[in-house]
């Protein structure tokens, strides 16, 4: 048989601990990637964001692998949606 035992907090050390836990969070969220990469990137910029070659996602591009849209001479890739594709991968 197994015993459970219920511990009270003070109030405050209940406070704190949900402060620093939402803290934590908007930190976490400060720091992700979206404020380095805009949501539709370049070539240039995709490369970065996915640490690959230009060579490795021009053959994406000429496989049809990758996600992207071509508009006159300039691609575009959307980061969400490159997101989606990695996690394939």
């Amino acid at each position: 048989m197994e015993l459970k035992t219920k511990i009270e907090l003070p109030k405050e050390v209940t406070d704190a601990i949900k402060e620093a836990v939402i803290q934590a969070f908007q930190d976490a969220k400060n720091n992700t990637r979206e404020k380095d990469f805009p949501l539709y990137m370049s070539k240039k910029q995709t490369c970065e964001y996915l640490g690959i070659a230009n060579r490795t996602l021009n053959e994406w591009i000429e496989t049809g692998n990758i996600p992207y849209k071509h508009i006159g001479k300039t691609y575009r890739f959307n980061r969400n949606d490159l997101d989606k594709f990695m996690a394939t991968k």
